[in-house]
């Protein structure tokens, strides 16, 4: 892993241990609800969670999944460690990989989350790419942010260089983005306090 890649994964590193900490968890159920609540009935669906961090969304997730499965991705083995030892259900795959390294094949999974973690990601238009690939025919992306993308900029300007660049792109542009990638956009939205989008792998 080169020098900006390394950094970024210390500064996740060091966090693990007090990320939920650091908001109110009422403000983490209703930014986390807000995306889920699109998704309908999601019961008996194998998930990716992109950035999984130490688990924040499988809480939440977990209870409307029932029989489903969900593989929990982040490059930082202190955030995975920590989400596996949170979260020690079954149905959760804890894995500790880059996003775009994952060994996962083709068409494996019916929806892709990805909640408040992808600037995160240096190149998002093939994060992009291989979130299709993973998806089902039909299966659908979600990527939102329970903040806006002005606050957003300054909560990462703040917390120092190897994460000071990692902007949203505007909700517009991602969603040529995401059709260049192959996919069909249902829903880009944003507002300063939210940033929603949506989009389906081809039948």
């Amino acid at each position: 892993m080169d020098g900006p890649a390394a950094a970024k994964r210390s500064v996740f590193g060091a966090l693990a241990s007090t990320w939920d900490a650091a908001k109110p968890q009422e403000a983490i159920a209703a930014g986390v609800g807000r995306g889920l609540t699109l998704l309908g009935d999601i019961s008996g669906l194998d998930v990716v969670d992109l950035g999984c961090g130490p688990g924040r969304l499988e809480r939440f997730l977990l209870p409307r999944l029932g029989n489903g499965r969900v593989v929990a991705v982040d490059f930082a083995p202190e955030m995975i460690e920590r989400g596996a030892a949170l979260c020690p259900d079954p149905r959760v795959t804890w894995l500790c990989r880059d996003v775009l390294d994952t060994g996962m094949k083709g068409s494996c999974v019916d929806l892709v989350l990805c909640f408040n973690a992808f600037p995160h990601f240096p190149d998002g238009a093939a994060v992009l790419g291989e979130a299709r690939r993973w998806l089902k025919p039909g299966g659908r992306l979600l990527l939102w942010h329970d903040l806006g993308r002005e606050r957003l900029a300054e909560v990462h300007q703040r917390a120092g260089r190897a994460i000071e660049g990692d902007l949203l792109l505007p909700a517009t542009v991602l969603a040529a983005v995401a059709r260049a990638a192959g996919l069909l956009v249902e829903r880009a939205e944003e507002d300063d306090a939210s940033y929603t989008f949506l989009a389906r792998r081809p039948a």
